[in-house]
């Protein structure tokens, strides 16, 4: 039907006007498909009602009250009013008698009701003394029974609380039997104490000690067959997961019990258990952790394969034991993040266990650099670089120094580079130097700086053209957009956006170890993070900023100048220097002749002794300078080569190895330095002064390289061979090797000697001599002279 005053429309054109798309489709929700809430109503007030007989007694009360009593409940009645309100009447409380013994009908017998009522009338006296009688004939009938409560009832009358009779069991009857028993037997006991207590003597025969004493080998003995239980279980429930780690992946919860401090009965746990199961489960989760990071969906509202649900589970489930491993970890390495002031001295047991602990750390984070919690093992790792005890700086160093070495997508090493950036916020120049050591093993010799300049430069360029052409059309505008999507479909099957943010990643890496670098530099320029920094600036020079080469320069000759220097922090600086000036190239306008005359003058100092852990620097340097041989004056390269030879001779082995080669290659490049060996006749060539500071003014021209043929009688062997291969002008068989490379290799500081040492010959005894010799010619003559005037004969005297 059409309402009044409107046309009337058809039944299909109304149910068109109703339905829309969500209707169509089954998903909207009717109003008769929704649960209907019912809303409670708040509970009304019962006005309260006042009768007479309340007034009359209420007058035969106030007759028996004092003042300050009628005072006061007059004053408790017009605050609460209802108090004298709820008094029923005689009918009412029959009639609801009537309803307690019907509902009391319904209830089971095993079950007793309390009814609470705030409107129950008081009985009389003599009513309560009966019922008290009967209750107590009651329970003196009736056994004692267990009273057990239920939960109570909420009905129209009120609430209503039950109570439940129980039978007791067997066990509980024998167990309160011996209750009881050993109460009656402590009686006595307790009267003995009490005459000893009075002065009376009791003797020892009495009361015999019954605690054991327990001895030291019982203790270790326990403590073996522990320890060998708990090894044998760890090493089952280990072999088992491995076998199949998808059906035992529940494994892992005994072993991460046995890593915690109390057991479940409250016994401490031993410390020997704990690390055995901190390094098992270390070694499980190198083998089962994938290569990639498990990125998890909520797929409760998906149907999905039960190959696929069992996976999924089982990588829920690897995750969950991870973290709760990593957590465990984390909890016992703490130990050694202590805050500034802390001088307690740790527990010996707790810090093995620690050490256990950042070494499992380390050890999963090399393994699986690009798994779930990388970062988070990052983060607690890096701060102990700045820990007291030298083993976990080392442990700590070497982990960053494997993952910066193994690390393919540069995700992980910019974690750690932006961590330690942190970190020397944080502590400044109170950091140990060896912290910033792993920063020499990042690779980040193939990002170019410059080179991402002229890129941004170049695109905010073309963006710049792109805006001043004419707006294209919207045909030539989708043909754009899907070149510009099988462009990138091309890049994606090349590698190439994987190549790019893998670059991108290295730079930022770049950018914050040079930021670390620079902020120590002005902020800590005499402290003892100096030479790692200036260690950093020699190695990565490189992919600095042409516009930064200037500025750096001018910083290190200030430092350089500096007196409070140390002599190894003066020729980093020089070796840095040099690094700057050799990667610049033709940029850098400045002259090195200062850098030049201190590395020439402090070069001597440099020997086999105090000294010997300089001869690195000083042979990179060396290295440096020889790269811009071209640019350097023949005088000064020919003062340098003078000295190499001399500092060969007090060098270690490995370090004069290095400085023969880099002295063969100074040679090869430079043919006016082969009369260093070969001197020629000159006439005004003056005299060399090996005691001048200046190698341009040292007389090196007259110099002459005499050094080499003691080094030919070297006792390294492969010493003697260079030093001969030098002096008669052919190649040598370490000229495919860097000297930095000669250094390490022919390094005996880890008692490693190169080539080995052939083991001496067996001494063969000396055979000997049949001739006689004479000493004194005048007693020979004699003696002939002797024989010839004597005749003898052998054969008689034998005879007689």
């Amino acid at each position: 039907m059409a309402k009044k005053g409107k046309p009337k429309i058809s039944k299909i054109k109304r149910n068109n006007q109703t339905t829309n798309k969500m209707k169509k489709q089954g998903k909207l929700k009717l109003q008769r498909h929704r649960t209907k809430v019912q809303k409670q109503k708040p509970p009304t007030q019962v006005q309260p009602e006042y009768s007479s007989e309340s007034e009359s007694s209420s007058n035969e009360w106030a007759d028996m009250l004092d003042e300050e009593e009628q005072k006061y409940i007059t004053s408790r009645l017009a605050k609460q009013p209802q108090l004298l309100s709820n008094i029923p009447e005689k009918e009412q409380e029959n009639k609801r008698g009537t309803k307690r013994k019907r509902n009391k009908e319904k209830m089971p017998k095993s079950v007793k009701e309390v009814e609470i009522h705030s409107d129950s009338e008081p009985e009389s006296d003599t009513d309560d003394s009966g019922v008290e009688e009967k209750y107590e004939k009651e329970l003196s009938e009736h056994p004692k029974k267990k009273i057990k409560t239920l939960l109570p009832i909420k009905t129209k009358d009120g609430i209503k609380e039950r109570i439940e009779e129980c039978e007791e069991s067997e066990t509980e009857q024998n167990t309160d039997e011996q209750n009881n028993q050993e109460s009656d037997k402590a009686e006595p006991n307790t009267e003995t104490d009490t005459e000893s207590d009075s002065g009376m003597e009791v003797s020892a025969e009495e009361h015999p000690e019954e605690e054991k004493i327990v001895t030291t080998v019982e203790l270790m003995a326990e403590r073996r067959d522990r320890l060998n239980h708990e090894k044998l279980r760890i090493g089952a429930l280990c072999s088992s997961l491995l076998e199949n780690p998808e059906k035992k992946i529940k494994n892992l919860f005994p072993i991460l019990y046995l890593m915690e401090e109390k057991l479940r009965d409250g016994t401490p746990n031993l410390i020997s258990v704990r690390k055995l199961a901190t390094i098992s489960a270390a070694e499980v989760f190198r083998d089962i952790l994938p290569d990639y990071k498990i990125r998890h969906q909520d797929y409760s509202d998906v149907k999905l394969k039960k190959d696929t649900l069992a996976l999924y589970k089982y990588e829920k489930e690897l995750l969950e034991f991870y973290k709760r491993y990593l957590q465990r970890l984390e909890k016992a390495a703490n130990i050694f993040r202590r805050k500034k002031g802390d001088n307690r001295q740790a527990d010996e047991t707790a810090v093995g266990l620690a050490l256990v602990s950042v070494r499992c750390m380390c050890d999963v984070l090399v393994a699986r650099p690009n798994f779930n919690y990388a970062s988070n093992i990052a983060q607690s790792l890096v701060p102990l670089l700045a820990a007291r005890d030298p083993r976990v700086r080392s442990l700590v160093t070497g982990c960053c120094v494997s993952v910066f070495a193994e690390d393919t997508k540069g995700e992980i090493t910019l974690v750690i580079v932006r961590l330690i950036n942190q970190l020397v916020k944080r502590r400044g120049d109170r950091l140990h130097p060896s912290a910033l050591d792993c920063l020499l093993s990042l690779k980040i010799r193939d990002v170019d700086l410059d080179k991402e300049v002229e890129l941004q430069h170049k695109k905010r360029q073309e963006e710049k053209h792109k805006k001043r052409i004419v707006n294209l059309s919207k045909k030539e505008k989708k043909r754009a957009k899907k070149l510009k999507e099988v462009e990138r479909e091309l890049l994606e099957t090349r590698a190439a956006e994987s190549e790019a943010a893998r670059k991108k990643l290295l730079t930022d890496v770049t950018k914050t170890v040079f930021h670390i670098y620079f902020r120590l530099l002005k902020t800590a320029p005499r402290g003892g993070l100096l030479s790692a920094v200036l260690a950093g600036l020699a190695k990565f020079t490189h992919v600095i900023n042409l516009e930064y080469y200037s500025d750096l320069v001018a910083l290190l000759a200030r430092l350089l100048r500096d007196e409070q220097l140390g002599e190894r922090e003066r020729l980093q600086v020089v070796r840095a220097v040099l690094a700057v000036l050799a990667g610049a190239g033709d940029a850098l306008n400045v002259d090195p002749a200062t850098f030049h005359r201190h590395l020439y003058e402090h070069l001597p100092a440099v020997h086999a002794g105090s000294t010997a852990d300089c001869a690195p620097i000083v042979i990179e340097a060396l290295v440096e300078l020889s790269s811009r041989a071209r640019r350097i004056p023949a005088g000064v390269l020919r003062a340098f080569a003078k000295r190499l030879c001399g500092a060969a001779l007090q060098l270690p082995h490995h370090a004069a190895l290095a400085a023969l080669a880099l002295l063969h290659r100074l040679v090869q490049q430079n043919k006016s330095l082969a009369t260093l060996f070969e001197p020629e006749e000159a006439v005004g060539s003056g005299r060399y002064d090996p005691l001048l500071p200046s190698p341009e003014h040292c007389g090196a021209a007259a110099a002459t390289a005499f050094e080499t043929c003691a080094l030919r009688r070297h006792y390294h062997p492969a010493l003697r061979s260079a030093a001969a291969a030098l002096l008669a002008d052919r190649p040598h068989d370490l000229a495919s090797l860097t000297p930095m490379q000669i250094l390490e290799e022919y390094d005996s500081s880890q008692m490693a000697f190169k080539p080995a040492i052939p083991p001496p010959k067996p001494a063969q005894p000396a055979k000997g001599k049949s001739a006689h010799a004479w000493t004194q010619s005048d007693f020979k003559a004699h003696c002939s002279k002797i024989e010839d005037s004597v005749e003898m004969n052998l054969n008689e005297t034998v005879v007689r």
